[in-house]
C-alpha cells in the first residue's frame, strides 16, 4: 500500500468519521475493505480491532495502514464487545462501522453522512449488494416468529433472482427512506446516539446485536435511515463458511439472548423448546462425527440457563 493512501486515515484533530473493523481470520478480505474506506473520504480514521486472528491478520494490517489505530486482543471477546472497544478509541461525531468482508463504493460514505444530516436520525445503512450484484435483504428485520419466517420464505423465494419476488425486493430496496432496522455488516452512526444507550449489548457475542442496537434507538426517540444511493458490497456468509458449527451455536445464543430480553417468557420458553425438540431430531438423524458434534452443541446452548 503507498504512503500516499495511507495517509488518508488521518489526525485525530480533523476527523469527521471513525471507521471502526472487527476482524477475525479475513486477512485479505480486511484488506480490500480497509482500501475501500480510506478511499471514500480523506477524513476517517481507521481503527481495526483483531480479535485473536490466527492468519496474520494484523501484521498485514500494521504494514499496509502504519496510521491506523490497531488493537490485537487476546481473545476472541466477539463482534459487540470487539466494536465497543473500538468505538471508545475514536472521537469523531460520525461512527461507520464496517464488516471485514464489505466494501464501500466510493461516494457511499459521503452519500450515507449526508443522509445522517438530521439530528434526530440515529444511523444509516446502505444498499448491501452480494458479490453477484443481488440486493442483500438486510432491513426491517427483528427476532419474533412471524418476522423470521417472513424473511425465511421471501428469501427463499428471491433467491432465484427473477420472478415477481424479485421485482418486489427491487422495488422496496429502490428508494430511500425510514426503516425499523439495518444491517450492522455497515451502519454509520451518530456517536451521540450510539453513547446515549450504551454502544452494543455485549451478551450478544455474534448476531442480533445490530437489531437490538437499532430497537433500543428508536425506542430512545431516535430514527433510522436506509439510503438508497450509497453501495456496498457485502460477501455475506464469508466469516461463516469458514467456521459454520460455531456460527450455528452463536446464532441460537444471540437467539434466545434476544427473546430474553425483548420477548415475554411464554415466547421465550417456546422458542426453547422448539429448538430443543429440532436438535434432538437433527442428532437423532445426523450423519458422521461432525454432525452429531453440532446438534450436541446446539442442544446445550438451547437447555442452558443464561448467565445473571
Amino acid at each position: 500500500m503507498n504512503k500516499a493512501l495511507a495517509d488518508k486515515t488521518g489526525s485525530p484533530d480533523q476527523v469527521h468519521c471513525d471507521v471502526v473493523v472487527v476482524s477475525y481470520n479475513q486477512r485479505d478480505r480486511l484488506l480490500a475493505c480497509l482500501e475501500s474506506a480510506v478511499g471514500t473520504n480523506p477524513k476517517v480514521r481507521l481503527i481495526v480491532i483483531d480479535n485473536a486472528s490466527v492468519d496474520d491478520s494484523a501484521q498485514a494490517v500494521a504494514a499496509a495502514y502504519p496510521d491506523a489505530t490497531l488493537v490485537t486482543l487476546p481473545e476472541n471477546v466477539g463482534f459487540a464487545a470487539a466494536v465497543n472497544q473500538g468505538v471508545a478509541i475514536g472521537v469523531a461525531p460520525h461512527i461507520l462501522l464496517l464488516n471485514n468482508d464489505a466494501r464501500l463504493d466510493p461516494d457511499a460514505l459521503d452519500r450515507m453522512r449526508q443522509a445522517l444530516g438530521s439530528q434526530r436520525v440515529a444511523a444509516v445503512g446502505p444498499h448491501l449488494l452480494g458479490p453477484d450484484g443481488q440486493t442483500e435483504l438486510s432491513l426491517d428485520r427483528t427476532l419474533s416468529f412471524w418476522s423470521e419466517a417472513h424473511f425465511k420464505v421471501l428469501g427463499a423465494l428471491y433467491d432465484s433472482g427473477r420472478g415477481p419476488m424479485a421485482a418486489y425486493v427491487r422495488r422496496l430496496y429502490a428508494n430511500s427512506r425510514d426503516v425499523s432496522s439495518l444491517s450492522g455488516a455497515c451502519i454509520l452512526l451518530r456517536r451521540e446516539a450510539f453513547e446515549q444507550v450504551d454502544g452494543f449489548d455485549e451478551r450478544f457475542f455474534l448476531y442480533a446485536e445490530d437489531i437490538d442496537l437499532c430497537l433500543r434507538l428508536r425506542q430512545m426517540g431516535w430514527s433510522l435511515r436506509y439510503e438508497a444511493g450509497a453501495v456496498v458490497e457485502h460477501d455475506r456468509g464469508a466469516s461463516r463458511a469458514t467456521t459454520p458449527m460455531a456460527t450455528a451455536v452463536h446464532y441460537r445464543q444471540s437467539q434466545l439472548a434476544f427473546y430474553r430480553k425483548h420477548r415475554n417468557a411464554l415466547a421465550t420458553q417456546s422458542l426453547r423448546l422448539y429448538l430443543a425438540f429440532r436438535f434432538m431430531i437433527k442428532r437423532l438423524f445426523a450423519r458422521g462425527r461432525e454432525q452429531r458434534k453440532l446438534a450436541d452443541d446446539l442442544l446445550r446452548c438451547t437447555l442452558r440457563e443464561p448467565d445473571r
